[in-house]
């Protein structure tokens, strides 16, 4: 054999190979399987860092500028610890211009970050690094259609799931992406709707530099869609992914939703109404290679209704319509349990529209609380505050997941401390509600809410045409919290 056949026969296998390890790799990024052995156990994607930590970064996308005007908002600072925080909030348009501000949050108390304005962009993203932990990073937005309250992420992910989106009429769905980390992002965006799945070749091959962010419009290109679930998959990096939903059809409403990285076997949405002449669904969405089999638990005021029980099969969705089940009385708070068996899990959400004579904004989108969440280290979660002007708690809910009795405290933070607003015990499985009359006593803020097992927690936010519109979960801290380190 000839050197020239032999050279070519190795550049050959060369490129057999490098071929086979990108295909690997493609795969490996493309499947929700659950972490390496060994590694790191895994933890909500949006989980305070422990108040010794030497430092604990956020990441905030899916807000417009104001020039944009689509969904202009800000970021608010919590910090539950008992010393002051300081640290740099960058952020970036997609256009490329960046700002950066300094900030700092004193101990137990709330703040909204002063940033700068961008010279050019109608989208923008933060990065917010920190110089400790035991701060909570949420973000606000108020547009022409609505407002909105929700959680930052404080992790980066190689996939991201959203499991509900509306495309019909007017309304509008975006997908935002942000690359906070120092490697190149090459990213895919996949698509489940009533009638199969979908690929957009425009959505195929996005390129993501480090530092930056680009948004994508969904409904162009996914048209007239009642249901919507979207996958977000890295093929060489971790991004971080937010759903912006725009209602202005039978219902106005604006909605940030932060995705989730991993399918989970249970999820809770802790508090739920149907009202007259009102719309809502939830979104079970199974992203992975199997079929899960899911069940659906209502818990009303006055106990268990008949399970709802479904087969979904991979890369499909199931929309329980809950506002048309004559077992749901309209005007009965309940809870609602999601178990998954047969995978990897699923991914669950609901969507509420009231009625357009309801008060504005009357739709909103919401994902159920993750068992990552719920099973917070210190069970103990945050609750962080409305900062927008004229907004207030509602109700805040809690949803025992043990198989037992458990207590709980809840606590409003303030410089002084933290003082006891709430306290009492909760039977396994069931549900606590509780209105303006008791959340009065802690004013405008944050809450700690305490449980001696698992549970779940929300807080509904107004005013808004109903429950579901605007909620809020509970954070989970830090087992240092519990030490007293928060």
């Amino acid at each position: 054999m000839s050197p020239a056949h032999q050279a070519g026969k190795r550049r050959w296998l060369v490129l057999t190979l490098v071929v086979a390890v990108l295909a690997g790799l493609a795969v490996a990024a493309r499947s929700p399987g659950k972490g390496s052995p060994g590694g790191p156990p895994p933890e909500s994607a949006a989980a305070v860092g422990a108040p010794d930590a030497e430092s604990s970064a956020w990441y905030c996308t899916g807000q417009s500028t104001a020039a944009g005007q689509v969904a202009p908002g800000s970021v608010i600072l919590t910090n539950t610890g008992r010393r002051a925080v300081t640290g740099t909030i960058s952020a970036v348009t997609d256009t490329g211009a960046k700002v950066e501000a300094g900030v700092s949050v004193a101990a137990r108390s709330q703040r909204i970050a002063a940033i700068p304005v961008p010279a050019t962009g109608s989208w923008i993203s933060e990065a917010v690094v920190l110089s400790g932990g035991g701060v909570a990073v949420t973000q606000a937005t108020d547009g022409p259609t609505g407002w909105s309250q929700s959680p930052c992420l404080s992790s980066t992910s190689q996939q991201w799931y959203f499991p509900g989106g509306v495309t019909t009429g007017s309304d509008a769905l975006f997908i935002a992406l942000f690359n906070p980390t120092s490697t190149p992002d090459v990213i895919d965006l996949g698509f489940v709707t009533p009638t199969g799945s979908v690929h957009p070749i425009n959505f195929q091959g996005i390129v993501l530099e480090p530092g930056q962010m680009q948004v994508e419009s969904v409904a162009p290109f996914v048209q007239e869609k009642s249901n919507v679930s979207t996958t977000v998959v890295s093929r060489t990096g971790r991004v971080v992914a937010s759903e912006l939903q725009l209602l202005s059809g039978n219902g106005s409403g604006l909605s940030i939703v932060p995705g989730s990285p991993r399918p989970e076997d249970q999820w809770t949405i802790p508090q739920s109404t149907e009202v007259a002449d009102g719309s809502s669904s939830i979104d079970v969405f199974n992203p992975g290679p199997t079929t899960e089999d899911v069940t659906v638990r209502i818990r009303l005021s006055s106990g268990p209704v008949a399970p709802f029980v479904d087969r979904v099969p991979a890369g499909s969705t199931w929309v329980l319509q809950t506002a048309t089940q004559t077992r749901i009385p309209q005007g009965d708070p309940y809870s609602t349990a999601i178990a998954a068996r047969g995978g990897p899990g699923v991914v669950a959400g609901r969507i509420v529209i009231a009625p357009t004579t309801a008060f504005a904004p009357q739709g909103g989108l919401s994902t159920a609380v993750d068992a990552l969440t719920s099973a917070s280290p210190s069970l103990r979660w945050v609750v962080p505050e409305p900062p927008l002007p004229g907004a207030s708690p509602h109700a805040l809910a809690l949803t025992n997941l043990s198989a037992g009795r458990e207590t709980y405290v809840i606590d409003a933070m303030g410089p002084s401390g933290l003082r006891t607003i709430a306290k009492g015990a909760i039977g396994a499985s069931m549900s606590l509600w509780l209105g303006s009359p008791v959340l009065s006593r802690a004013g405008l803020s944050p809450l700690i809410v305490g449980a001696s097992g698992r549970a779940a927690v929300s807080e509904d936010v107004g005013p808004t045409g109903t429950v579901g519109v605007v909620t809020m979960p509970g954070l989970p801290l830090p087992a240092a919290a519990a030490a007293g380190g928060s």
